[in-house]
């Protein structure tokens, strides 16, 4: 099936609504959900990109951006060496597949960027949307599942709950996203884009309140973060916008500030009692692991093993909470420079999207950056 830029744009959308509604950020298994998701994800991408990809025959393009000839060849690595390795030692083969499908998401920039590019920008909003939509129905959800307990906020941290829904960085993506699409709604005037702006901010506010009452500390620094960055930016375009934002900012602080306080009072907290969260115990392990032999070092334990995580208790679990120390974990030394060089490939891109828009950069830069991170 070849569909259009804009067909591409609303199959994600599609893919993006039901992963918000119906799955979670990490599913423990393929359900039909899952599967509708991915036969909407292949709807957008076609059968031919992907093969292109996987083959290396996508390499051949004419006039290939430097970027996307080392996301190529990154991917290649990342997917074939691991995957030989993890078949050669006889792990379970739902593990080893359950270790690739999180590598396409990583890779979508060179599956997906060159099919949107032949579109004039819609597919790209209908991508923005989908992933704010994705962010709150995830927040509506740990919300449901928090009995609707707004009043917690700031009193007591909240469970995350046994599907981590706030661990979707699309969650913090529509923390900013949102609040930057009403302001550029109140920037061009008129009252109905004003009150669109305004309905803009409850959704937002609700994934706030949410990353808050979690005592989620990186995603509300890099909100933080993000918002504040595109302070400088706004006021060059519309100065008399970001004084009435100051103004309502400070009446907001005045109304809710044992809230404020008390929510900066549980991140304080949880950074008195966990620290990094035995982030440095859980890379010690990586090493000790993948340092038993050069063979382990440099092309790590492959894909679907398995690690004594000190971070979770002890258990064998699949997983480490940083992506440096999963990738060398799984893939090795050569696995780690590869993912490190389509990181740096795509750098120059995320600086010319920061120059020419840093409201869209913060919302989108700052989730990518807690995704990579942590």
């Amino acid at each position: 099936m070849d569909l259009t830029a804009t067909g591409r744009g609303a199959a994600l959308l599609g893919a993006l609504a039901l992963y918000g509604m119906l799955s979670a950020p990490a599913p423990p298994e393929v359900r039909a959900v899952e599967a509708v998701i991915g036969a909407l994800l292949l709807a957008a991408l076609g059968w031919r990109r992907p093969c292109a990809v996987v083959s290396g025959h996508a390499l051949r393009g004419p006039a290939l951006p430097g970027w996307e000839a080392v996301g190529i060849l990154a991917f290649a690595w990342l997917l074939w060496a691991p995957l030989v390795r993890g078949l050669t030692l006889g792990w379970e083969p739902g593990a080893v597949l359950r270790d690739v499908v999180p590598l396409g998401y990583l890779f979508l920039p060179v599956l997906l960027v060159p099919l949107l590019r032949r579109g004039d920008g819609r597919a790209e909003r209908l991508l923005a949307a989908g992933l704010a939509l994705a962010g709150v129905l995830f927040a509506l959800r740990w919300w449901r599942q928090a009995e609707w307990g707004f009043g917690a906020v700031g009193v007591r941290a909240m469970a995350d709950g046994l599907r981590y829904f706030l661990n979707a960085p699309s969650v913090l993506f529509a923390a900013l996203a949102l609040p930057m699409a009403a302001l550029g709604l109140a920037a061009r005037g008129g009252w109905a884009r004003w009150l669109a702006a305004g309905l803009l901010l409850l959704p937002a506010a609700l994934c706030l309140g949410a990353l808050a009452g979690a005592v989620h500390r990186m995603a509300l620094g890099l909100a933080l973060l993000g918002g504040l960055a595109t302070v400088p930016w706004w006021w060059r375009r519309a100065p008399r916008l970001v004084l009435g934002v100051a103004v309502l900012s400070g009446a907001a602080l005045l109304l809710l500030g044992d809230t404020l306080g008390g929510a900066l009072a549980q991140v304080a907290e949880k950074n008195r009692l966990t620290g990094t969260n035995a982030r440095l115990d859980e890379a010690a392990a990586v090493l000790e692991q993948v340092g038993r032999s050069a063979e382990a070092f440099l092309f790590g334990d492959g894909w679907g093993a398995l690690i004594a995580n000190p971070a979770v208790g002890g258990w064998r679990v699949a997983y480490t909470h940083t992506l440096a120390s999963y990738t060398l974990f799984k893939a090795g030394a050569l696995g780690l420079m590869a993912l490190a060089a389509y990181l740096a490939a795509l750098a120059p891109s995320a600086w010319r999207l920061l120059r020419a828009d840093p409201p869209l950069a913060g919302a989108g830069l700052a989730p990518a950056a807690m995704g990579l991170g942590a």
